[in-house]
């Protein structure tokens, strides 16, 4: 209450991060100075439960940095706000506190970032600008990624999203983000911080509610995407868990919108569209394979409750061929996912189990995506990813088929 009304709020959720919380905070503050003099700010941290004194870090700060002292004024004071909204990290309820924040202190535009020490200050004005000067509800960030990192974006997360919603968004999965004030009201009002699929990955829930809404969407570049430190993060089968099961419940809460849409548009993009880097060789994927045609034998009772007859007996098929031929093609992966989003929507059996026996088959489709890109170049990476998306987009009438299927 003391803070009054911004135009601007930059939250940080964070959970244990007093070795990179100073630096994240420095950015946002250096973003302020440079690029919204005369606007009123709030910097708004939302802790989870840390033991480490990462609040206290961020409360102590001086406002300093190399020595240079800020000058400050009514219209230049950067206020820092930091509440723990409970005792273990979530980030739907970090989310809904940071909505509710902005909602009091009605905020135009709003942003969502890591805790992280490469966060550029240049970040935080390309999340920020989008909502504030022109009006658009979602910004979601693009980065400059090496040929083989964020693969499950790659072949499964955008090209799906973008078939069935119609919007080419290619990061609705993300740390980062920008939002406008209404569009903040407007999922704050909304009765579902219920739901798994929220608690879990609220952005793309957030994406696709202004999608769905009407709002004006947009993208806006922001650089290189430093992958996490080793073994840090959720491992695969969590991933899925929380990314495809969020989009299958989006699929299913907003079907209203998309069971008559057909086609995809472009968002308009600020920088870059994107950007590939390239990389000396692919991730090591030996036990890939492995694990996926291990996961097609154990699983094949469930397996023949998600999958149509002649989808599964493909996939025995190439489970049988040798490493070196394998190869999980575009159609067959694709009409798989379709299935298995349909069998979502049916609960042919308890909905955790469908996604954790997607794993294997993701695996599958991973180290065939290696396999043939070994060697490739960055145009024919990106011709392939276009490629995928406009299969998706081919058999969408064929998810609206089993989608309405009673069985």
């Amino acid at each position: 209450m003391s803070v009054g009304e911004v135009d601007l709020l930059v939250a940080i959720p964070t959970y244990n991060n007093v070795g990179t919380v100073a630096q994240a905070i420095q950015a946002i503050e250096d973003s302020y100075q440079q690029n919204f003099v005369r606007d009123r700010v709030v910097i708004l941290n939302v802790d989870g439960g840390s033991t480490d004194h990462t609040t206290e870090t961020i409360l102590n700060m001086n406002g300093r940095k190399a020595g240079v002292h800020r000058g400050i004024t009514s219209l230049r004071t950067v206020h820092r706000v930091t509440t723990q909204y409970g005792r273990t990290p979530s980030q739907g309820m970090a989310l809904r506190t940071v909505l509710a924040a902005a909602d009091l202190l009605r905020a135009r535009s709003c942003a969502i970032v890591s805790p992280s020490a490469t966060l550029d200050s240049s970040w935080i004005a390309n999340l920020l600008r989008p909502a504030y000067r022109q009006d658009f509800a979602f910004v979601a960030p693009l980065y400059s990624r090496t040929k083989f990192q964020g693969l499950l974006a790659r072949n499964l997360l955008y090209p799906m999203s973008r078939a069935v919603f119609g919007l080419r968004i290619r990061e609705m999965y993300s740390d980062e983000w920008g939002f406008s004030g209404r569009l903040a009201t407007q999922c704050l009002d909304q009765n579902l911080w219920g739901d798994e699929a929220v608690r879990a990955r609220p952005e793309a829930w957030m994406a696709v509610t202004a999608v769905c809404s009407g709002m004006k969407c947009c993208q806006s570049f922001l650089g290189p995407k430093a992958p996490p430190p080793t073994g840090s993060g959720p491992d695969i089968v969590e991933t899925i868990r929380q990314t495809v099961g969020n989009l299958f419940w989006c699929f299913e809460t907003f079907q209203e919108h998309w069971l008559d849409r057909s086609g995809t548009e472009a968002v308009p993009t600020f920088g870059s569209d994107h950007e590939l880097t390239a990389e000396d060789a692919p991730p090591s994927q030996e036990k890939s394979f492995e694990l996926f045609r291990t996961g097609v034998k154990q699983l094949d009772d469930i397996l023949s409750s998600i999958l149509r007859p002649d989808t599964l007996s493909q996939i025995r098929k190439i489970a049988g061929v040798e490493a070196g031929k394998f190869r999980f093609d575009s159609e067959l992966w694709v009409r798989t996912l379709y299935e298995f989003a349909a069998s979502y929507r049916r609960t042919v059996i308890a909905r955790d189990h469908i996604l954790q026996a997607l794993v294997p088959l993701y695996r599958g489709q991973l180290y065939s995506f290696l396999q043939e890109h070994r060697a490739s170049s960055l145009e024919e990476m990106e011709a392939d990813s276009e490629a995928l998306c406009l299969e998706f987009e081919r058999q969408k009438p064929y998810l609206i088929e089993r989608w309405k299927a009673k069985n």
